[in-house]
């Protein structure tokens, strides 16, 4: 097991905005449903009627926000723990009839720290994403496709996807993840920061503690460059005609880190990115509850996180 989280998907229903080098287990099952929020930008069309009807949309945008229980047990360095991940995304649709197709971006994640135990020197450790991240001219999207029973409240709408940070691979719903960062060999820059990957931050100060790059902690990492695969499912039934709640189940949701900074220093070597990427905690997820709310199409992923926060 891992010791210190980087990142644990990005994205479910959405993506990412602060993040960590955890690699999540497939899990079996999904959580209750989860609840309408408030704020942003709303698209229009579509007025509650007479029994929940609501007018139907040919395209719409939709902010998603879910939030996935995880747990993971002590390791090397690291005291077992519980918490929850939050990730944000944009979905553009086009519906044909019943049926869903459309765009994905990612557009936040944050994760819960991780604590160290005494051998690893203590306090907590937490990688975020900037939300500058997502906010580039060209982020990365990623197909998107689903069903629904109807626009009208109490209908239901299906959809799933395969999202790659950072990186491509064949196959992405079926590929055996690579066991090691090295395995990871077509790598492109997901935030436009010259760096290959998606640059992540660790937090410090104020009882949080950079990663270290070895178990002798004479050095320590300021950047960490990951890539996340993530292949999901939601599930969710129309609320009202500008939201959803609802369910995701993951079949998918890894990432290694493939590169790093020292701090006061120079780009990682070889052995540095392998040590940290060896210690990156798996989660096991116990369950997760997703919501969405209609936005509109030009909407920013500043405006996701506005519509439905933590």
């Amino acid at each position: 097991m891992g010791t210190w989280s980087a990142l644990a998907m990005v994205l479910a229903l959405g993506g990412a905005c602060s993040s960590s080098n955890s690699e999540v287990k497939p899990d079996g099952s999904a959580g209750a449903t989860g609840t309408g929020g408030n704020g942003g930008t709303t698209g229009g069309g579509g007025s509650i009627g007479t029994g929940g009807a609501c007018a139907p949309r040919a395209s719409f945008a939709e902010a998603s926000h879910v939030v996935v229980e995880v747990s993971w047990p002590a390791g090397l360095a690291a005291m077992k723990g519980s918490g929850q991940l939050h990730i944000w995304g944009k979905a553009v649709f086009t519906a044909s009839g019943n049926t869903l197709t459309g765009t994905l971006q990612a557009c936040g994640i944050v994760l819960p720290p991780t604590t160290l135990n005494a051998l690893g020197g203590g306090g907590m450790i937490q990688i975020e994403v900037p939300t500058t991240a997502w906010d580039v001219a060209s982020p990365p999207t990623f197909t998107i496709a689903g069903t629904q029973t109807g626009p009208n409240v109490g209908d239901t709408l299906t959809y799933n996807y395969a999202a790659l940070i950072g990186f491509t691979m064949a196959d992405p719903t079926t590929a055996p993840w690579p066991a090691s960062y090295t395995g990871i060999t077509m790598t492109n820059d997901a935030d436009g920061d010259m760096n290959p990957g998606l640059t992540s931050i660790p937090r410090s100060g104020t009882g949080y503690t950079l990663p270290p790059t070895s178990i002798a902690q004479s050095a320590r990492a300021d950047q960490l460059y990951i890539v996340v695969r993530q292949v999901t499912t939601a599930m969710l039934t129309r609320t009202s005609c500008e939201q959803t709640s609802g369910t995701a189940t993951f079949a998918f949701l890894n990432n290694h880190v493939i590169g790093c900074h020292i701090m006061g220093g120079d780009g990682c070597l070889p052995k540095d990115v392998d040590f940290i990427d060896t210690q990156r905690t798996i989660y096991d997820i116990t369950g997760a509850t997703a919501q969405t709310k209609i936005i509109d199409e030009t909407a920013t992923c500043a405006d996701v996180r506005a519509a439905l926060p933590m």
